[in-house]
């Protein structure tokens, strides 16, 4: 029953926008309407910065509009007559107007300057730094739908230096973390898949091998104009948004009123390994000729920093005593990591030249380039109990001991140049886009050294804490497993990974405003082309040492220790040198050493993959009195084609053949829209929103690899035939506007998911290789995905003297879901955290800003495994940042940061909290320095 009434609730919305459409276009009411224009710009009284997201309303008619990015307002057909022009801007006092439309129907213009609202006395209480967030909440109040907006200014008073930081501030989103930094974002209880991440409206290039999703650390904060977290997209959207689309907007020329001259210098110290971090920012904007009608930006920034990490990883599972008793979870693994060194130099530039020759009208080119290189060098000592025997659980005789080391560089690059126009004519609008955006990973020589001990070792496990378990080797004189004379090469692993993404994407708008009786409106519609190719080449080749004597680790270590490693939990010995190990590598490579290529490593995830996205939408807006109503729909097409390969291990297990395989597949969706805002008094709204959206499948899960193993009877397969998730989504959200600058709001939505993907570990039935144990991505059933969000910020203006400069920023979202997964009971969504929270009190007068912030979210499913006892989670994160500037003067300001003080690990477990599986530690880092703006 529940499919057939989604279907017949797509219907009906469908039918009603397509009603409501032809509703417009065919109203006799369009033919006839007046062409008379009410325009100008908003701008703020002293700074001159134009104010976007102003409400511009004439007094006693349904007729209005919302200024823009650039501060203008456009009023469409408007009768003659006069009118009081009317403007409410959260932060501002109230401004009216009275303006004349003259019967010829030619345009009027009205500028607006709004003076700062809550004066006390000679006092101005909202003062200039807090512009930004005025203008982010103006920009979601006037909006159509539901979104939150983080403006430039507020993107400077967190100590958030990539964009993943400072996307996690905003209500219901959590972050994925890599070595200590925000890197992947969850929007809504939805993992990485289920979101998708634009600048300036257009998809960036996925440069990462597997995942549609874009690291979010590649990408510096500086670049950016102001961040938007869609959460209820509209039909002009790209359709891929199941939890949200985050949009990164760059800066423009246009969003200053002189030329600018911003330069931050500073540098830092990181404690953990106490070394060196660097950070440039620059920004130059300006606007050109006479009438400043054409202006040029451009944004560089540099951030360099090395820290490291300590890590302790561990693997459970079930064994078998040497006297066949079972031992369930028992400790097989203990993997102690020393990130010794994590080397990372992030580089941004962006730029935009922009051409304005009359207001409507504009054409632009604007591009942005962004390098991260992450080199790595990682020490490791590894104890593995399963590979003796178990006399007990906390008994083992004759285990393995290994040490190792990775030296790795990887590149990542990503950037987009975009050229496009927009024009304005007496009743119709066009905007039009052409975008090529490229991506790519590069691993050049990735170099992975395994000692193993010349002994077996006898153990005792002290399993009493297990996120520290103790061992000791009782066969062997103390201190063993520490001296590098006892260890012996036994293999080196060489891999070079290239993985590039380029696409290309034209798109085309068209809007026609009208008059429908007395209630205004806007017709949209138009279309996307989509077109992208992206490949991955894996080589990994394993090394062995055929020479007349062992080699041993001892030539090959460091000068340096790391005397308390995991805060002196444990013992970690002398590290390997990766310079004197590679320098061995170089001169022995196809001599002494040895090379096979590994097809197991490597044909699997090379692949090559085309894959076209062709869209068409149509869209209305009418306001009603004081209510809003969005309809439309979006029809999505999907054309794939993918080379991939099936490798064979034969009966003997050894490499038999690897063969090319192809596929190819289409599909088309149709993604309905309806929402509503309705503004209960002018600082008020209520919003309700369904829309339709989907999720395509990761890349390598669409890649037709098969990796055979005969002899074990065992598969690991890609999945060509996967569909992608698709879900009906429900927002209900009230807002209410705080003129003393701030917001309350609180909601629920709820999220009804089609087709959920995740890998699946099961028995083949049939065929060739009939009871064979296959891991696969496949299609789960339904999801169901229920949330409430509560927001509260408020800057307290209202209060006397000293502490009207106190200000609070407060957001928290509940979740809770359950999934179909073929074969296990209910369970929840793959990321779905059950609380997420954002808590920050600052403290803005006398030119000082300082914000003590935290943030938190709670555990959720980072893996799905075969059972719920294997399921693989990311536990509760709690971190605690702070930031403080103070202004010297108009021009130079000073800045302290410190993150994570409380040294928030990174930590996952298996099944069961008293089961981790990984714990990462990198202590707190603080930067600080100087800010000119000119």
């Amino acid at each position: 029953m529940s499919k057939y009434f989604l279907q017949l609730k797509k219907l009906t919305v469908c039918s009603f926008t397509l009603s409501l459409i032809c509703t417009f276009i065919l109203s006799p009411s369009l033919l006839a309407q007046p062409n008379a224009e009410v325009a100008g710009r908003v701008f703020d009284s002293e700074s001159n910065v134009y104010l976007p997201g102003a409400n511009v309303v004439l007094e006693g008619t349904y007729l209005g509009a919302a200024s823009d990015r650039d501060g203008i307002y456009r009023i469409m057909n408007v009768p003659a007559g006069t009118y009081t022009l009317k403007v409410l801007y959260v932060g501002y006092e109230e401004f009216s107007a009275q303006v004349t439309v003259p019967s010829d129907g030619k345009r009027v213009i009205q500028d607006i300057s709004l003076k700062l609202g809550y004066v006390r006395g000679d006092e101005v209480i909202v003062e200039g730094e807090r512009q930004g967030q005025v203008k982010a909440l103006n920009i979601q109040k006037s909006a159509d739908n539901i979104k939150n907006v983080v403006a430039e200014e507020q993107l400077q008073r967190f100590p958030d230096l990539n964009t993943a930081e400072v996307v996690q501030r905003i209500p219901a989103v959590a972050v994925e973390r890599d070595q200590g930094e925000g890197r992947y974002i969850l929007i809504r209880g939805t993992e990485p898949r289920l979101s998708t991440t634009t600048v300036n409206g257009e998809k960036v290039a996925t440069p990462e091998d597997e995942g549609r999703f874009v690291g979010l650390d590649v990408i510096s904060a500086n670049q950016l104009a102001s961040v938007e977290v869609t959460k209820a997209i509209t039909p002009d959207m790209d359709g891929d948004a199941i939890g949200g689309s985050v949009n990164l907007v760059t800066k423009s020329a246009f969003d200053y009123d002189k030329q600018v001259l911003n330069v931050a210098v500073g540098g830092g110290y990181s404690d953990l390994r106490g070394r060196a971090i660097y950070q440039t920012d620059l920004t130059y904007a300006n606007r050109f000729g006479a009438e400043k009608k054409l202006g040029f930006t451009i944004s560089g920034s540099l951030y360099k920093f090395n820290r490291g990490s300590d890590t302790n990883e561990m693997e459970w599972g079930d064994v078998e005593t040497v006297d066949g008793d079972e031992i369930p979870w028992a400790l097989q693994t203990l993997d102690l990591r020393d990130y010794w060194q994590i080397d990372r130099t992030r580089y941004g530039l962006s730029g935009a030249l922009e051409y304005r020759p009359s207001q409507g009208n504009q054409y632009f080119v604007n591009g942005m380039f962004n390098y991260r290189t992450d080199y790595e060098w990682r020490n490791r000592l590894t104890i593995t109990p399963d590979d003796g025997e178990w006399n007990s659980a906390t008994s083992i005789s004759g285990a393995s001991v290994e040490r190792g080391l990775r030296n790795r560089t990887e590149n990542q690059t990503i950037y987009s140049i975009t050229g496009g126009g927009e024009n304005h004519f007496s009743k119709l609008g066009i905007d039009y886009r052409l975008t090529y955006t490229y991506g790519k990973e590069e691993k050049p020589d990735e170099l992975i050294y395994t000692f193993a001990m010349d002994e077996d070792a006898d153990l005792t496990l002290d399993l009493t804490d297990t996120d520290i378990p103790q061992y000791t080797i009782t066969n062997l004189s103390e201190g063993y497993q520490h001296n590098p004379e006892n260890f012996v090469l036994d293999e080196v692993e060489s891999s070079k990974q290239l993985t590039t993404d380029e696409n290309i994407i034209a798109t085309l708008n068209l809007k026609y405003p009208f008059m429908l009786g007395q209630n205004r409106g806007e017709f949209k519609f138009g279309g996307k082309a989509s077109m992208k190719d992206k490949m991955d080449q894996n080589d990994v080749i394993f090394y062995g040492w055929e020479g007349e004597d062992d080699v041993t680790l001892a030539p090959y270590v460091a000068d340096e220790y790391n005397d308390n490693y995991m805060n002196g939990d444990y013992e970690i010995g002398l590290l390997p040198d990766g310079d004197k190990l590679n320098d061995f590598f170089d001169a022995n490579k196809d001599g002494d050493l040895e090379g096979e290529y590994s097809h197991e490593d490597s044909d699997p995830g090379t692949y090559d993959a085309t894959e076209n996205i062709y869209a068409g939408y149509a869209m209305g807006t009418l306001n009603v009195g004081k209510a809003t109503v969005l309809a439309g729909l979006r029809i999505e097409s999907t054309q794939i084609d993918y080379t991939g390969n099936e490798v064979v291990y034969n009966e003997e297990g050894d490499y038999q053949a690897t063969n090319k395989i192809e596929s190819d597949d289409s599909y088309s969706h149709i993604l309905p829209n309806l929402q509503l805002r309705y503004s209960l008094t002018p600082q008020a709204n209520l919003r309700a929103a369904y829309t339709g959206t989907l999720a395509r499948p990761n890349f390598i899960d669409l890649v037709p690899y098969r990796l055979i193993f005969q002899e074990d009877e065992e598969m690991a397969l890609g999945n060509p035939a996967l569909k992608p998730t698709t879900s009906n989504n429900f927002d209900l959200l009230g807002e209410y506007y705080l003129q003393g600058i701030g917001i309350v709001s609180g909601g629920v939505f709820y999220k009804s998911l089609q087709d959920i993907i995740y890998v699946s570990v099961y028995e083949q039935v049939g065929g060739n290789y009939d009871g064979y144990e296959v891991e696969q991505p496949i299609n789960g059933g339904k999801a169901t995905l229920f949330g409430v969000e509560v927001n509260w910020q408020q800057q307290f203006t209202f209060l006397p003297g000293f502490w009207n400069g106190f200000g609070i920023y407060a957001n928290y979202t509940y979740t809770d879901s359950k999934a179909d997964l073929v074969g296990r009971d209910d369970t929840v969504l793959p990321g779905q955290s059950g609380d997420v929270a954002n808590f920050a009190l600052s403290y803005e007068k006398y030119g000082f800003q300082g914000r003590l912030s935290t943030a938190y979210f709670g555990k959720y499913i980072f893996e799905v495994g075969e059972n719920a006892d294997n399921d693989v989670y990311y536990d509760n994160n709690f971190r605690i940042d702070f930031s403080a500037s103070q202004r010297i003067n108009r021009y130079l300001q000073i800045y302290l940061q410190f993150i994570n003080i409380n040294n928030t690990p990174l930590r996952y477990y298996i099944g069961d909290t008293n089961r981790p599986i990984q714990r990462e530690f990198y202590s707190w880092w603080m930067q600080g320095g100087v800010k000119v703006n000119l």
